[in-house]
């Protein structure tokens, strides 16, 4: 039978079979070796649930999914239902009307001023975390940055309202989640063997208890009276446009779990990434240590923190080599066309930012680790989405690239990182993470 619809090239045959038995492990192998068969753009379609997916790493297909049809695409069932049930509706997995009306209402706790005023929160956390370099010298960064980062947002959402070690069990619970909801995306019907074995009830059970850590959270400062002007105040005192009613506690919880998980995950390891890179780069190293100085004083205040900088570019080229987003899904809601391709409604759209950031037809020596390549004036339009793009662009990106150029600066005022390892294990689970990042601090001796 002739399809109604004209697809990309289709994977089919025993790569196709190959490509959803070793996409469970292996997913950015399978991906980029499947796009280097079939093109910027790839179909294939999954027997067993009969699913329509295309692959994309074309930047102009990338962008007509993300901004000049957005309207005709919401996040995928994969987050929508199945990272939802563990994480509720916030804004990662909510869609339509819904999540814009939430968007609208957090939107003001993000903006560059709010922001800059969490600065000195940010540099207490870091300022503590590098204490212990003094003692311990050798260190698995990668462990480090998911504590610091985790601890970060703890203290910029509620102060000093969690103790250390309800920060580590929230910790423990979203990395379990993770794990259990990759498994449940790669193989569909692997889902039915983890729900038999009890799996699915066990983890949802856990993401109860998250809910519950951050419920107490709330009930404390809502019986205490304070305000700390921090993000939990903002998301407290929010009201909606139409009702000017508050979030109700549920809609709030989620939001703050899905803050959580996004404001940590991603930055923790894209900081890992970013000091592996600086460690295989002593000229990169020099560089960014001669910035600091000339910075002088006002190194770590706000508006340098913010503006355009080596640090900056470092940053972004570390996240373009070893995209913690890895891709972005959607799901079709009408039949739709692009090009020379049409589609039916409900198909997914795989979006691989990985193969985006590292695709020869956008980008010079793509697999090369040059952050001068940011210095173009022509850089806004790299094809490079690290946060997404369009109307769900991370609402945190301001937050997270302010962190990290604040991190890199205190560390590299101070110290030196030996990486012991020469490779990194990447392991793609909703974002892209290391297993371990070991090495040795030096103190510097000026």
């Amino acid at each position: 039978m002739i399809s109604a619809f004209n697809y990309p090239t289709e994977i089919k045959g025993k790569r196709k079979l190959y490509s959803l038995l070793k996409g469970v492990k292996n997913p950015l192998e399978v991906i980029s070796g499947n796009h280097e068969i079939a093109g910027d753009n790839y179909y294939i379609k999954a027997t067993l649930t009969n699913k329509n997916f295309i692959f994309s790493q074309d930047k102009e297909f990338i962008e007509y999914i993300l901004k000049q049809n957005h309207k005709n695409y919401f996040k995928s069932e994969i987050q929508s239902f199945t990272l939802g049930k563990y994480l509720g509706n916030g804004l990662l997995t909510n869609n339509g009307k819904d999540w814009l009306k939430q968007r609208r209402l957090i939107q003001p706790g993000f903006s560059k001023i709010k922001i800059a005023s969490l600065v000195s929160i940010m540099e207490e956390e870091i300022d503590a975390a590098f204490q212990s370099f003094d003692k311990e010298p050798e260190v698995d960064l990668n462990v480090f940055f998911h504590t610091l980062a985790f601890n970060i947002v703890a203290k910029t959402l509620f102060s000093s309202d969690i103790d250390e070690n309800k920060v580590k069990e929230l910790g423990k619970i979203i990395t379990e989640v993770q794990e259990v909801f990759a498994k449940e995306v790669r193989l569909p019907f692997y889902s039915q063997i983890l729900k038999i074995f009890g799996v699915i009830d066990k983890t949802i059970k856990k993401s109860k208890k998250s809910k519950a850590i951050i419920q107490s959270v709330l009930d404390k400062r809502r019986s205490s009276g304070e305000e700390k002007n921090d993000l939990l105040d903002m998301l407290i005192q929010a009201r909606y446009e139409d009702t000017q009613l508050p979030m109700s506690d549920e809609q709030l919880i989620d939001e703050m779990l899905i803050l959580f998980i996004a404001g940590h995950e991603t930055t923790a390891n894209a900081l890992s990434f970013i000091f592996f890179e600086i460690s295989q780069h002593p000229e990169v190293e020099r560089k960014l240590k001669k910035e600091i100085l000339e910075e002088g004083e006002g190194v770590f205040t706000p508006e340098s923190l913010m503006k355009k900088s080596f640090t900056s570019n470092v940053i972004k080229e570390a996240m373009r080599l070893h995209s913690p987003a890895w891709a972005i899904d959607r799901q079709a809601l009408e039949n739709d066309s692009f090009q020379e391709y049409s589609w039916p409604k409900d198909t997914l759209i795989i979006l691989y930012i990985t193969g985006l950031h590292r695709n020869p037809r956008y980008w010079n020596d793509p697999n090369s680790f040059i952050p001068e390549r940011f210095d173009d004036e022509n850089a806004k339009n790299f094809a490079f989405y690290p946060f997404g793009a369009g109307p769900r662009l991370c609402i945190g990106e301001h937050f997270a690239m302010m962190e990290m150029v604040l991190i890199v600066r205190k560390f590299y005022k101070n110290f030196r990182f030996i990486s012991y390892q020469k490779e990194l294990e990447k392991k793609a689970l909703v974002t892209l993470r290391t297993t371990s990042l070991k090495g040795k601090i030096i103190k510097n001796l000026t």
